[in-house]
C-alpha cells in the first residue's frame, strides 16, 4: 500500500537517507499490527500509529537520526494505546466539552451563532454571581449545563469544516471559557486528545502547492488563541497541552496564533516559551493590537505564508 510520505514533497521522499531513517526506526521501534481497513478512511487511519508518515514527523525533529528517536516514538505509541484518541468522543469529557472554550470553526447556515456569546457576556454573568443576582446567574448555569456537548464528531447538518486558505482547519480557543481546574487530570488529557484528532481528521484530502510547485500533503493545524481572560493560574495547565502537543504530536502545528493578549503576558512567554521546542515555536504569531476577534484572526492568517506538510 502508498504510505502518506509518498505524497510529499518529491525532492523529499527521494532523499535515501530520510526513507533509510524510516526504515531504521521501524526496525526499532515495529509498528503495531493493526486490521486492514478497506474504503473510506476512518478515525482508526488519521495520525494510524503504523504509517510511515507518523515516523517522519518524529524523525524530522530529531535530525533524522533513529537513534535519538527511538526512545519518543516508543512513548507515544505507548501513549496512544492507553489513551485511544481515536476512540474518544464528547461524551468521555463532558465538564470541558460544556465550556465552550475550545470550538471548531465551521462554514454554512447557522455556523456563527455559536460565536454569538463573547468575553463581555462571561463578564456580565461573573458579575451577577458576584453581586448575588442569584437568578439571574443560576438560569445562565442551567442554560449552560443543557448545551450540547462540543465540538460534535460530526460537522452540523449543512455545515462544513473551516480552514485557512492554505486547507489548515482551525479551532478557536477562547480563554475566558476555559476552566480546566474543574475537571479532572484524566478527563483533561482526553479532551485535549479528542480536539487534537478532531483537527486532524478535519485536514482536507486535497493537496497543496509547495514553492517547487510540487504537490504537498496538508498535515497541520491552526489554532486561535483569544487571551481575554487569561490568569497565571492556568499555566500549570497549559504546560500539559504543550507536553502532548510536542511529544505526541510533532509536526502537527501549522499556526498558533495569538489574539487580544494582555499587556504583562510578554513576561508570561517568557515562562511558556521554553516549554516549547523550536518546531512548535517557530509557528507561533502574536497577531497586531487590532485584530481582535476571530474573523479578523483567519484574514491575518490567510496574509501569510504558512508550512501546510510535513517539510
Amino acid at each position: 500500500s502508498t504510505h502518506i510520505i509518498v505524497s510529499a514533497s518529491a525532492s523529499i521522499i527521494n532523499d535515501k537517507q530520510h526513507l533509510a531513517a524510516i526504515a531504521e526506526l521501524k526496525r526499532l521501534v515495529p509498528p503495531p499490527q493493526t486490521s486492514n481497513q478497506r474504503g473510506k478512511k476512518t478515525s482508526s487511519q488519521v495520525d494510524a500509529i503504523n504509517d510511515d508518515a507518523y515516523y517522519a514527523r518524529f524523525l524530522s525533529i530529531n535530525e533524522w537520526d533513529p537513534s535519538k528517536t527511538e526512545s519518543s516514538i516508543r512513548q507515544s505509541i505507548e501513549w496512544r494505546k492507553r489513551v485511544q484518541p481515536q476512540n474518544l468522543r464528547p461524551r468521555h469529557c463532558p465538564t470541558l466539552c460544556r465550556q465552550y472554550a475550545w470550538l471548531a470553526l465551521t462554514t454554512g447556515p447557522g455556523s456563527k451563532m455559536i460565536l454569538m456569546h463573547d468575553f463581555h457576556d462571561e463578564q456580565s454573568a461573573d458579575y451577577d454571581a458576584d453581586n448575588s443576582n442569584v437568578d439571574n446567574y443560576s438560569r445562565k448555569k442551567k442554560q449552560q449545563q443543557q448545551l450540547p456537548l462540543d465540538p460534535p464528531y460530526n460537522a452540523p447538518p449543512l455545515q462544513s469544516w473551516r480552514t485557512t486558505r492554505h486547507g489548515l482547519p482551525i479551532t478557536y480557543f477562547r480563554c475566558w471559557k476555559w476552566k480546566p481546574e474543574l475537571a479532572s487530570s484524566d478527563e483533561s488529557e482526553k479532551h485535549l486528545a479528542y480536539h487534537i484528532h478532531h483537527l486532524l481528521r478535519r485536514i482536507p484530502t486535497t493537496t497543496t502547492r509547495s514553492n517547487n510547485k510540487q504537490k504537498e500533503e496538508i498535515s497541520r493545524i491552526c489554532v486561535i488563541f483569544d487571551m481575554r481572560g487569561f490568569s497565571s493560574s492556568m499555566l500549570p495547565h497549559i504546560h500539559k497541552c504543550i507536553n502532548i502537543l510536542r511529544c505526541q504530536y510533532p509536526g502537527r502545528a501549522g499556526a498558533m496564533c495569538f489574539i487580544n493578549v494582555p499587556v504583562y503576558f510578554t513576561t508570561v512567554w517568557k515562562i511558556i516559551s521554553p516549554w516549547l521546542d523550536e518546531e512548535i515555536r517557530s509557528k507561533v504569531f502574536f497577531a497586531e493590537r487590532d485584530v481582535d476577534d476571530v474573523e479578523k484572526a483567519v484574514g491575518f492568517l490567510n496574509g501569510m505564508e504558512l508550512k501546510t506538510g510535513l517539510y
